[in-house]
């Protein structure tokens, strides 16, 4: 069974509401403590999301719906860097970011424990290093001598995320404490592991594939971990 098998069953387990017979007015109650939508498509809907109106018992963790970062490149899961990109050196020359457009929160305990699933596109840019270019040719890459001209050349690559998070909130209502940790399928391609934690809207994310992001041209595979400050704006705007 592939990764991304067993992440849409959990996905369809975790988030499909389930078919006891209740009445109308229990199911809406239900509903209404044991979700939470939030994200940047969220935003059109200011008014239906203030806190204030949701019960105590909802889990509805902070969302990083800008990141930006650092990212760097390994040459296996484990972390091992023995492998070398001729890549330039500096936080601002590796970057990495994105944002997230919706993400949906079940409550297992309390508002204190819960799940949550999104949709995110994020990306990694790399500066390459003087004296060589990047060619990309689907998932392989190769970096071959060039001229000075090629001083600027990037990196770059763009994908979409779906994380599956399990994780920990403190309501408290102006600096809240939450921690997570999961699995994220991205587009290009496979899965990673992540790694969250945040206080009020600010949420710090370590992130690690656990396939590689490409090939170089010499063999060896290019496994990239990052790490993102993230800014929930919901928070600050239902405050």
């Amino acid at each position: 069974m592939t990764l991304k098998t067993i992440l849409t069953c959990t996905l369809f387990t975790l988030l499909v509401p389930p078919t006891a017979a209740q009445t109308g007015e229990t199911a809406a109650s239900n509903t209404q403590e044991n979700w939470a939508v939030s994200g940047l498509l969220c935003l059109s809907y200011i008014g239906d999301l203030n806190d204030d109106t949701r019960p105590s018992v909802c889990y509805n963790p902070p969302v990083p719906m800008l990141m930006l970062g650092s990212s760097w490149l390994n040459g296996g899961i484990k972390g091992d860097r023995q492998a070398q990109f001729p890549l330039r050196s500096g936080v601002f020359r590796k970057l990495a970011g994105g944002f997230t457009l919706l993400q949906v929160s079940r409550n297992l305990y309390r508002g204190i424990f819960g799940v949550s699933a999104g949709l995110q596109v994020g990306g990694y840019s790399y500066d390459v290093a003087p004296g060589y270019s990047a060619e990309k040719d689907g998932h392989r890459v190769e970096f071959v001598p060039a001229d000075n001209e090629h001083k600027n050349d990037k990196l770059s690559f763009i994908m979409f995320r779906m994380p599956l998070m399990i994780g920990a909130h403190d309501r408290n209502r102006l600096f809240s404490l939450q921690a997570g940790l999961g699995l994220c399928y991205t587009s290009r391609p496979g899965a990673q592991w992540m790694l969250t934690a945040g206080v009020g809207p600010v949420t710090f994310n370590y992130s690690q594939n656990l396939t590689p992001l490409f090939k170089s041209g010499d063999g060896t595979n290019a496994y990239p971990s990052s790490f993102t400050i993230g800014l929930d704006i919901l928070y600050l705007l239902t405050r």
